[in-house]
């Protein structure tokens, strides 16, 4: 059964998720809910638990401990039918490299079960503009197309629920900008996503984003909440050779970053420490000013608070 599909509806509620595997936890307690055209990015580092979150809500994975529901489906004792309703589309491409676009799409309709697979394949190829590419071996095609058939073939079911692993990754610019295009066009009808991305500017493009640290839940809220929430601050350290000074300012405590931004240095510190760096600035003639905090900066500050709170 489906849940109501009224705009906000409850799409995604689970808690206390938690999957182990044998030298490592890659899911700890997590608590997530997704509703109707929420379209949300799970951000974090390699190991912060952003696939297997997925691959469990997408009934591939069944936790060790933990519920909750997936388009009204349970979590545990339904997850067939939570892998029939959801579309999801993995890291590494799941395409069958010696059929054709068509083949690889008429086949995807046929495993969900639509009643006419081959119209159905011809209306993805058409909204993905693969047409020149129809008869062309998937696993003859560039990154960049590739990467849009597989996209096609998990929305080839009209899913009310889609969950993308690093759907961007290794694409150029252009067609990371269409991924976007259409990701946001989708949830703006009314479908709910979920990407996974350790890449910061790319969650940006969120409404919302979760923060994942060594399978938790470190904070979640749009990327402006985020980054003002982080107990840090960013500053701009500006002068002739800014760059040089970097490795003096990690060993000024409370410094907890630094890297190089245009001609200047973004230093990324908790509070107290800005009076540290100001002084430091003044005695090397340089300049310093306040800037805004961003997501990036969040994520590393709000990780580090996680990891300390653990120890």
């Amino acid at each position: 059964m489906f849940m109501d599909d009224a705009l906000g509806a409850e799409i995604v509620a689970v808690e206390g998720l938690v999957k182990r595997y044998p030298h490592r936890v890659a899911v700890e307690g997590l608590r997530l809910t997704l509703h109707r055209g929420d379209v949300v990015a799970l951000v974090g580092g390699n190991g912060s638990g952003k696939t297997t979150t997925l691959r469990i809500l997408a009934g591939i994975l069944s936790p060790d401990a933990g519920r909750g529901h997936v388009l009204g489906f349970d979590l545990v004792r339904e997850a067939g039918e939570i892998r029939r309703h959801v579309g999801y589309m993995p890291q590494r491409l799941a395409l069958y490299g010696r059929l054709s676009v068509f083949e690889n799409l008429r086949f995807r309709a046929q495993i969900y079960g639509l009643a006419r697979a081959a119209a159905a394949a011809d209306r993805a190829i058409e909204e993905f503009e693969l047409g020149a590419h129809r008869r062309i071996a998937a696993g003859k095609l560039s990154g960049g197309w590739a990467r849009r058939l597989q996209l096609a073939a998990s929305l080839i079911h009209a899913p009310r629920l889609l969950l993308l692993d690093e759907p961007t990754a290794g694409l150029d610019v252009a067609t990371r900008q269409d991924v976007w295009h259409r990701l946001g066009r989708k949830g703006a009808a009314g479908t709910t996503i979920a990407v996974s991305t350790h890449d910061l500017a790319e969650a940006e493009r969120c409404p919302r984003a979760v923060l994942l640290s060594e399978g938790r839940v470190v904070a979640a809220g749009t990327p402006h909440e985020l980054a003002q929430r982080a107990p840090a601050v960013a500053v701009l350290l500006s002068g002739v050779d800014a760059h040089r000074v970097s490795p003096t300012l990690d060993a000024v405590p409370g410094v907890i970053a630094t890297h190089p931004e245009g001609s200047g240095l973004r230093v990324i510190a908790e509070a107290p420490s800005e009076e540290r760096l100001r002084a430091f600035a003044a005695s090397a003639g340089m300049q310093v000013a306040r800037i805004s905090m961003q997501l990036s900066d969040a994520a590393l500050v709000l990780a580090r608070e996680s990891a300390r709170a653990r120890q």
